[in-house]
Formats: C-alpha cells, sequence, structure tokens
C-alpha cells in the first residue's frame, strides 16, 4: 500500500511502526526525481492565501514566501548557527530602490524591472503596486492600516510615474514606512489575475484570493489538500535565483506529540509549534537540532476591559499580582527567555523596569480582589487558539495560580480562525497570544495594538491619555522625547493593566541537523528561501 495514503488514513505513528517493521520502504513519502523537497510538520491547516486578511501565523509565513515583498531586512550570520535581521537596515526586493525628496514627504520607488508573477509568467509593473494600494483602500483591511499607518492617507497620494515607477506622498513624516511595507502583506500581487476573478458581490475577489496565489515571491503553491497538506513549488525566475528546495511540503500533523517523532524519525525536516516538553525532549536526540533564539516578544493575557469583571482594572491589577512568571519561565521555557516587567519587552528599546509594579504576591491579589468587590472571587473563560501547545501549557498553569486567590478560569480552546474571528469582534471575555515586537518602538506596537482606534485593540481598551502619548511617539523623532514619552506609555499601561505580560520568550524551533541557513524574522515567521540541505 502506498505510505502516504497510509499516513491520511491511520496517522504517524502506525506509519512509523510499518516503515520500522520494514513492510513498507520510507522512499514513496519523499518526493522523487532528485528534487530537493523540505518537508515541514504543521499543527493545522492555513488559513487564507489573501494577504490583507491574514491575522494568522501560519498564513502569514506562507504569504510570506509565495509574495515578494516591497523591501527586506538585512541579515547577518550570528555564529550561534542562525542568522538574524539587522531591522536598521533596509534592502530592496520587489523595489529595487529609492529616492527621498529632500522634506521627507515623499519617495519614489523604482520597481524591479524582469521580475515576473509564475502563476501567469506576467512581468510586475507599477500597474500591479497601484491595485495593491487600491485594494488596500478597497478592502479596508490590514494593508489598509499599514498604509494609513505610513501616512498615506487616500489613492490621491499615490502616484504611477511610468512602468516601472510609482511615487508615494505622505501627509507627514513616515518614520515607519520601512518597517511597515516589509511586512509579509506588502506584496505586489497580479492585478490582471485578481481582476479576472471579481464577482458582482465581491469586487476585491476576496473569495477566489483566500485560496489562489498570484503573487511573485520566491514559492508558489503548486497544490493544496485542505487539511492534509500544501506543496509550494520554488519560482525558478526569482529575481535574486531560485531557492535551494525545489519543493516545500507543509504537511498537518494535528498532534504535536506526532510532530516531534516525525521529526525525531527523519520523517520530517521541520517540526513547527512544538510544546516546551517536546523541545526539551527532543534535545540531544541523534540527528535533530532545536534552535533557541533571543526575541523582543511576549506572551500576553489580554482582558476584554468592556465585559465584567475586567471593566474594573482593580481586577485586572489583582491578577497580575497573580502569575507566576518565575514558574512560567523555568518550568515552561526551560530558563530561557525573560520575565516581562510591562508592556516593552525587557529587550526593547526605552524599557525601564523600575516602573513595574508588580511581583508575585498572592496576598496584595486578594487585598485587590476585596477592594473590587470580589472578596469570593469570580470565574471567566479564557479563550486560546488550537494548536499551540505552549500557550495551553501556560494557560493551565495560570488557571491553577489564579485558582489560590478564588478565581476560576476555564480553558476554552478554539479552531485558529474562530479564535482570530472573535479577537475583532470582542467576543472574548479574555484571551492569550503571543504579541510580536518585530518593530522595536512602543509607538508602533501602540498604534497597533493600545491605541483607541487601534486594528489590534482586541481589548476594547480606551485612553485618552495613552493615545495622545502614542501620537507623539508616532511623530518625534528626539531620542530623548522619546524616552520620555516612552517613560509615560509604560507608567498608564501598567496602571490601567488591560493585558497582563507573562514572559518575554525565546522563539524555539526544532530541525534535523543537517538544515542550514535559518534565518530568524522579527516576526518569528520561517523564511524558506536561504533554508539549505547541507552536511
Amino acid at each position: 500500500m502506498n505510505p502516504k495514503k497510509l499516513f491520511r488514513l491511520c496517522g504517524p505513528i502506525l506509519v512509523l511502526a510499518l516503515l520500522l517493521s520494514g513492510w513498507i520502504s520510507a522512499s514513496p513519502l519523499q518526493a522523487q526525481d532528485d528534487e530537493n523537497v523540505l518537508v515541514i510538520a504543521i499543527s493545522g491547516d492555513v488559513e487564507t492565501l489573501d494577504p490583507p486578511f491574514s491575522r494568522f501565523q501560519r498564513s502569514n509565513e506562507v504569504n510570506y514566501n509565495i509574495y515578494d515583498q516591497f523591501f527586506r531586512y538585512r541579515w547577518y550570520d550570528t555564529g550561534e548557527g542562525y542568522s538574524a535581521t539587522d531591522v536598521s537596515v533596509i534592502e530592496g526586493a520587489a523595489v529595487e530602490s529609492w529616492t527621498w525628496s529632500d522634506d521627507g514627504l515623499s519617495i519614489t520607488l523604482n520597481i524591479r524591472q524582469g521580475a515576473t508573477f509564475p502563476k501567469t509568467g506576467r512581468e510586475v509593473t507599477a500597474d500591479d503596486f497601484i491595485y495593491w494600494f487600491e485594494r488596500a483602500y478597497g478592502t479596508q483591511s490590514g494593508t489598509e492600516w499599514n498604509a494609513l499607518t505610513a501616512n498615506i492617507n487616500s489613492m490621491d497620494q499615490v502616484e504611477k510615474l511610468g512602468d516601472y515607477q510609482v511615487k508615494i506622498n505622505f501627509s507627514a513624516p513616515s518614520p515607519w514606512f520601512f518597517y511597515l511595507f516589509r511586512d509579509q502583506s506588502q506584496a505586489p500581487m497580479d492585478a490582471l489575475e485578481a481582476q479576472a476573478h471579481v464577482e458582482s458581490d465581491d469586487p476585491w475577489a476576496t473569495r477566489w484570493l483566500a485560496k489562489n496565489d498570484i503573487g511573485s515571491g520566491e514559492f508558489y503553491v503548486e497544490s493544496w489538500e485542505a487539511g492534509v497538506e500544501m506543496v509550494l513549488r520554488a519560482n525558478a525566475d526569482y529575481w535574486d535565483g531560485p531557492a535551494f528546495f525545489d519543493q516545500v511540503i507543509l504537511r498537518v500533523i494535528p498532534s504535536s506529540a506526532d510532530r516531534a517523532l516525525l521529526l525525531q524519525q527523519g520523517e520530517v525536516d521541520i517540526a513547527k509549534d512544538l510544546s516546551a516538553d517536546e523541545l526539551n525532549l527532543l534535545r540531544g536526540s541523534p540527528g535533530v537540532k532545536i534552535l533557541s533564539v533571543p526575541t523582543r516578544n511576549q506572551m500576553i493575557l489580554g482582558f476584554n476591559v468592556q465585559k465584567e469583571p475586567f471593566t474594573n482594572k482593580l481586577v485586572r491589577q489583582a491578577l497580575t499580582y497573580a502569575v507566576p512568571q518565575e514558574d512560567v519561565l523555568n518550568g515552561i521555557f526551560n530558563g530561557n527567555g525573560l520575565i516581562s516587567k510591562g508592556p516593552i519587552p525587557v529587550a526593547g528599546q526605552f524599557h525601564d523596569s523600575t516602573l513595574w509594579p508588580y511581583s508575585y504576591d498572592l496576598n496584595r491579589a486578594r487585598e485587590l480582589l476585596a477592594e473590587a468587590g470580589y472578596a469570593d472571587g469570580f470565574e471567566f473563560t479564557l479563550d486560546i487558539a488550537q494548536g499551540d501547545p505552549t500557550i495551553e501549557q501556560i494557560a493551565i498553569l495560570l488557571q491553577d495560580a489564579f485558582a489560590q486567590i478564588g478565581v476560576a478560569m476555564t480553558i476554552n480552546r478554539q479552531p485558529s480562525a474562530v479564535f482570530a474571528e472573535q479577537l475583532g469582534t470582542l467576543e472574548h471575555q479574555a484571551w492569550m497570544r503571543d504579541l510580536l515586537w518585530y518593530v522595536d518602538d512602543a509607538g508602533y506596537t501602540g498604534k497597533l495594538f493600545f491605541e483607541t482606534e487601534a486594528v489590534a485593540n482586541w481589548m476594547g481598551y480606551s485612553n485618552p491619555d495613552l493615545d495622545a502619548v502614542i501620537d507623539d511617539l508616532a511623530s518625534t523623532l528626539d531620542p530623548d522625547r522619546k524616552a520620555e514619552l516612552a517613560a509615560e506609555y509604560q507608567r498608564i499601561l501598567n496602571d490601567d493593566a488591560p493585558a497582563l505580560y507573562v514572559v518575554d520568550m525565546p522563539f524555539e524551533i526544532a530541525m534535523r541537523d543537517d538544515i542550514q541557513g535559518y534565518v530568524q524574522l522579527p516576526d518569528n515567521l520561517l523564511w524558506y528561501y536561504p533554508l539549505y540541505r547541507g552536511e
């Protein structure tokens, strides 16, 4: 029997048993024809291929690899077995070069000539960039937020100068323009192909683009069997040369234990979304390596401040005092990472630990609950997305901790699409996920997350004083003034406690030890292009 079919029908454990017994051969599970194939075990299906509508790490990762972003960060070898990005150095990708005006209020983008869309063979031109902006404003999606945050307020500020040249005029200086436009969603798409799939009730072809790719990136989608696997094919005509791997297979393995086992047995090259326990068990396994990379990313628990009992900041403060951060750091992350001390990560620009008023203090937590009118505690539900064992482990630890102050927390595991949708509609009473600090600037994160009108204000939080601070952070380039504003930013959020900060996390990923070329991106996306199989 074909082992690939067995894999789908019976699961990886049975297949591995048959492999070890010699009843079937391993070779049919691998791609043939002497191609270089990278197999990645993922926890669930890719949610969408339409970049503006992706709020998911898996789909963001795929979109990063199949669309060619406007810009890239430069990367360098750390000497620790991986490369890292230097966010201070911007390099061209779909945009080859650019010129700023003397007043910094406009930029002319020179589009890379000769780049093509592999699905249609059409050349990438200024029309595709213009369409990207039209679609951003037309769909009022995440890409519109990026454009508005870059102070590009309407199509009137975007001008086609020639077949390969676009000029952008800013309504105000745009200190985050490059950071925003290296995002996975900021990439030209084949405008003619998108327009060919418009429907009367879907003028931006959102239904079609959710399942189809029209990017000009390093890979394209060759096939997609929902719930089973997605196969990416290298773009042979990519402007920077084709990738080492001819195919990347994203294989859906819901069980993290099965993903770890398949990696250990060499049936997959990379296993995503493993728990800290599984990572620890894999350390030292023959043929396996664990990369542990410091980051500024934080695990946070967000409160819906528009729902009881979290309308009362004393309740939010009480739970902050009840978080056993050292237990999380040591018990779940094996001592890797840092204890969070506020809304700016410890390794972040302008972080000030002296402004953090909390410690692990159950008596203080109980006092605040009594003051808030909840001396006997209360019940609430924490929603988390399925498929991330680390988040689930942290949730269980917090559940036990909160029980010690009389607070009963129910953990509700949701499909990732449902979880993300309810974040946007503020249906959660409380939720937990990672906050990615891929721009080291409190003003940027505030604009994204904590400002009243922020696109990812999943807490329903509003403080006019903080809004003013964030606006000032977004407009000043003076580092002394930025430091003053960042301190006020921390004071306000520490006191209001719309979210609690659990740990500044390391990023850890398990792979076969012959996989080389890993580049750590600030948003923890796995970039397939620089990977190769070494000795």
